[in-house]
């Protein structure tokens, strides 16, 4: 009587480095120097904005430092600045930022949500079993806004059973927690980066980011080794590391740390003024109108294309919550009463921005989706490009090529506006933010040149501005 063997098991096959690899950011010296310089940001934006010190130039006291517990002996800076972040370590803090954390994962799979399909899956390498993906997609579950609203229900619960009290934790603990923070990048970014040499749950290799596989160790753990780190090989599995970590602890957190800062300004002045209303209500908004839309996040860079490592886990897990809840911050320690004039400023630059970057971005979501002869795209202008994808040359994109980042930047400088004008810190985010979304906007254009080439050429003449109409 004779056995069926079973099917012998595909061989694995390691994905060799990029020969030629493109290197951005300066190259390896800079991912070094992101290494460091990251963290010390986020931690100079809290020693030099905060009760007691003022906000630089506001209140300047040399004396202070701007460093607390650095000498002027530069080759002790390495042990200073270990003291240092020694000196910034809470237990609690961790324990907190931990819980929250933990609670995240626990309610991905909990809370219910509905299951869609992201962009077809680019890098390189892969197994012979993802070889060809030109139909090759992952699925994710979308349920970040129901989580909002459930510890948006529990805050709700403890603030009317506690008061103000249990926030103040936020506030008080906020240097601390931005050590935890730190902690949970460092820990996260070494895992995804040793867990990208590891096969996948079938034996087999895994995709990698082609921007982080120069074989350069340093770089590619910044940049992001593996595109899509997964548990789960399965294509019935939707948890990505990645996803996961790209619109629920860094959006999430920046709405409870302002909230927090706002229960500061209460707790200390019995009142919440207009200016912290503002940032709460725009910045807030924000975040849910993300979580509204949810899936449109498969479409961008950070799913596409880069692999997920220090520079996206620092940026989701420590800049965002951090360094973007700077306004609420400094309107705790700070406070600012708008007069009419200064509301209507703030109002209509926040209104103008969003407009812009969501009808923008509905315009051409909705191109996308239903097809140059839909009866919401009638009247729209596109040109044909040898690869088969169409171009808008019309609506708002015919005005600029990426007229969306300028709404969104808008609405960056409205959330900065109601701080006024004492110090520049609290527009550290609109000068950051406007730096970042030209080096996305370089980056977008040099990958469309290579995907499109001349038909490229011939879009860039038709539409000249890059963000600004008759500025850039």
């Amino acid at each position: 009587m004779s056995s069926k063997r079973p099917a012998p098991a595909v061989a694995r096959k390691r994905t060799p480095p990029n020969p030629n690899p493109q290197y951005e950011f300066l190259g390896p010296p800079g991912a070094v120097a992101m290494l460091i310089a990251l963290p010390l940001i986020t931690y100079g934006l809290y020693y030099n904005c905060r009760a007691g010190f003022g906000c630089i130039p506001a209140y300047w006291d040399s004396k202070d430092g701007f460093w607390p517990s650095i000498g002027s002996d530069p080759t002790h800076y390495h042990k200073d600045l270990w003291d240092f972040f020694v000196s910034t370590w809470d237990f609690d803090a961790f324990k907190v930022y931990s819980a929250f954390m933990v609670f995240l994962f626990v309610t991905y799979f909990v809370v219910p949500g509905h299951v869609v399909e992201g962009a077809v899956v680019g890098g390189v390498g892969g197994s012979p079993l993802t070889k060809d993906r030109s139909n090759y997609k992952l699925k994710y579950k979308v349920n970040a806004l129901r989580t909002l609203m459930l510890m948006a229900l529990m805050t709700a619960a403890t603030l009317y059973t506690q008061g103000v009290k249990p926030f103040l934790f936020l506030y008080e603990h906020f240097i601390g927690l931005i050590t935890a923070s730190l902690i949970w990048t460092f820990g996260v970014s070494i895992f995804v980066y040793i867990w990208s040499f590891l096969p996948d749950s079938d034996g087999q290799e895994k995709i990698l980011a082609s921007g982080g596989n120069t074989g350069t160790k340093i770089y590619d753990f910044v940049l992001g080794r593996e595109l899509n780190p997964r548990f789960s090989s399965s294509p019935d599995s939707t948890f990505d590391i990645k996803y996961f970590i790209e619109l629920r602890p860094g959006l999430i957190g920046w709405v409870f740390l302002n909230f927090g800062m706002a229960c500061q300004q209460y707790h200390t002045l019995g009142r919440i003024t207009n200016s912290m209303v503002a940032v709460l209500f725009f910045e807030t908004f924000y975040v849910v109108d993300s979580l509204w839309n949810e899936s449109a996040v498969l479409t961008t860079m950070d799913i596409t294309t880069d692999g997920f490592g220090f520079m996206l886990a620092n940026g989701l897990l420590t800049w965002l919550p951090m360094n973007y809840s700077l306004q609420a911050r400094f309107l705790a320690d700070f406070p600012v009463d708008m007069s009419l004039t200064h509301s209507l400023i703030v109002i209509a630059a926040q209104c103008v921005g969003y407009y812009i970057f969501r009808s923008a971005n509905g315009q051409k979501d909705n191109f996308r989706r239903y097809g140059a002869n839909a009866p919401q795209n009638k009247g729209l202008k596109y040109m044909e490009t040898k690869t088969g994808s169409k171009l808008l040359i019309s609506g708002w994109w015919g005005t600029a090529r990426h007229i969306n980042y300028f709404g969104d930047w808008l609405m960056a400088l409205a959330w900065s506006l109601p701080c006024g004008l004492s110090s520049p810190l609290p527009y550290f985010y609109p000068i950051y933010f406007a730096v970042l979304l030209i080096h996305r906007e370089l980056r977008d254009e040099e990958k469309c040149h290579k995907k499109y080439g001349k038909d490229w050429d011939k879009y860039c003449e038709i539409v000249r501005w890059r963000i600004i109409p008759y500025v850039y």
